[in-house]
């Protein structure tokens, strides 16, 4: 009996250690927690001055709007990748061919994908590093001179500029790795890179080199993920036996999709921040810090609970190509079910014992109200739900939410600017709540759901047991 325990013991090892979600786990916990780690070093004047820090944040700043160059690629290219791996001849623009049997991967065709992806983030690389160059030094001159460092700042952001450009040039081998369902491989890497970053950096800051620290472990970060994710798929896709060369009709199929998730993408990243921008206007600091807190610690129950099913998407996206509906919608029920019971298990935690939790940890910064909390996190659970099935409906290469999300989301933003002055954090939080339920996610959700051949009790019976 015994031996049969430790046997199973071991098995159950062996599985969490090729497990995606565990290494999704790791990944995801050293990139919210590198800069947590690295505290008490950029926190001590002795390493990093106070104006250098200033900089280092402003610096940060100019790197997320370089990386908006990107413009929606990156959601349509994994896809893409997935298609040719189920052995997909080639894809339409929109939507998708008649499904084929599994058969060999399109090596050929994943070749000359690459190959034609990576010239045009050379290109986008070269646009964001102009941009920055131009626009980030114009914003940062004035800063620069305040803060009395000198021209040895301007070598630092040159420098960081390049590494933004290289960083952005090289991500499509992430992207690659990510298409051909290697997300174990990719949280590795991902946690290759984070562990690279917070190693390089703090050696450096221990070595007092300031500033010039955070920007070289920025690239050395880089420079590892890029590493480890073209080995990965140099391991995947054979070497052709002539190179492949870019071929811009690809570029041009690309484009429908993509265009759409580029102004998504731009929206989204302004209503990610927009609650907290409308907090600092109406409402008072405490209420902005303890609103921010909530907001962060809700963003990272978000980003782990969704791994249930990150990892899949490539399977399901090949699952789909192949016509193999009903083994995608039980693997897709079965992780939606998890995703959902992972979120509420946190969400209950967070709301019943996190102001515990942080006063533990000797934080002066509580939580938002109980009663708020509870709404703010039912609107990221209905949020979270909308998510899943939208990206379900995506794997069919189409983008049927594009007029949806993009008037969802400026309603959310007006609905905010109206009620936050009102009726003060409530307003803040029911808002975006009201907007979205009063139409998007019921949508969305009914759309995602009618792209997949099970019914609702036999959806809800895969979701439980696995099987219909």
């Amino acid at each position: 009996m015994q031996t049969l325990m430790s046997s199973g013991l071991r098995e159950y090892v062996k599985r969490g250690w090729r497990s995606a979600v565990l290494a999704g786990v790791l990944g995801t916990g050293i990139r919210a927690g590198a800069n947590l780690l690295l505290l008490p070093l950029v926190l001590d004047p002795r390493k990093l001055s106070k104006h250098e820090l200033a900089l280092w944040w402003i610096f940060l700043a100019l790197e997320g709007f370089g990386n908006l160059a990107d413009f929606g690629f990156g959601s349509t290219i994994p896809r893409i990748y997935s298609y040719l791996m189920a052995g997909a001849e080639d894809f339409e623009a929109e939507g998708l061919r008649p499904p084929k049997e599994a058969g060999p991967p399109n090596f050929a065709g994943i070749s000359r994908l690459n190959a034609t992806v990576r010239s045009l983030y050379l290109k986008l690389s070269l646009a964001a590093v102009g941009l920055l160059a131009i626009g980030g030094t114009l914003y940062l001159i004035d800063k620069v001179a305040a803060s009395g460092l000198g021209g040895k700042i301007w070598w630092l952001w040159g420098f960081l500029v390049l590494a933004i450009g290289y960083n952005l040039a090289t991500s499509h081998w992430s992207l690659a790795v990510q298409g051909l369902n290697r997300m174990r491989d990719l949280q590795v890497s991902f946690v290759m890179s984070g562990v690279s970053y917070v190693a390089c950096a703090a050696l450096l800051l221990t070595c007092h080199l300031g500033l010039a620290s955070m920007v070289v472990a920025y690239f050395f970060a880089g420079w590892v993920l890029r590493w480890k994710c073209r080995r990965v798929y140099r391991e995947v896709v054979p070497k052709p036996e002539k190179p492949a060369v870019s071929d811009p009709q690809i570029v041009r199929k690309l484009w429908p999709n993509t265009w759409k998730f580029g102004v998504l993408g731009v929206s989204g990243y302004c209503i990610a921040n927009g609650n907290v921008l409308i907090c600092g206007q109406f409402l008072s600091s405490d209420i902005l810090d303890s609103f921010g807190l909530s907001a962060k610690l809700a963003g990272f129950m978000v980003g782990f609970a969704g791994l249930w099913l990150n990892v899949k998407w490539p399977e399901i996206a090949i699952l789909r190509t192949q016509g193999r509906l009903e083994e995608m919608s039980r693997l897709f029920a079965r992780r939606l079910a998890l995703v959902m019971l992972s979120f509420i298990g946190m969400g209950l935690v967070l709301l019943f014992a996190g102001n515990a939790l942080l006063e533990w940890k000797g934080s002066s910064t509580q939580l938002i109200p109980a009663p708020i909390l509870a709404v703010y996190l039912a609107c990221l659970a209905q949020r979270l739900l909308c998510l899943q099935f939208g990206s379900l409906a995506y794997t069919e290469n189409v983008m049927p939410f594009f007029n949806v999300s993009l008037f969802t989301g400026l309603g959310v933003l007006a609905c905010s600017l109206i009620l936050t002055p009102l009726f003060g954090l409530w307003g803040l939080v029911a808002g975006p709540l009201i907007v979205e339920m009063a139409y998007c996610t019921w949508v969305v959700v009914r759309r995602g759901f009618r792209g997949q051949p099970l019914t609702p009790r036999q959806f809800a019976l895969a979701a439980i047991g696995g099987r219909p």
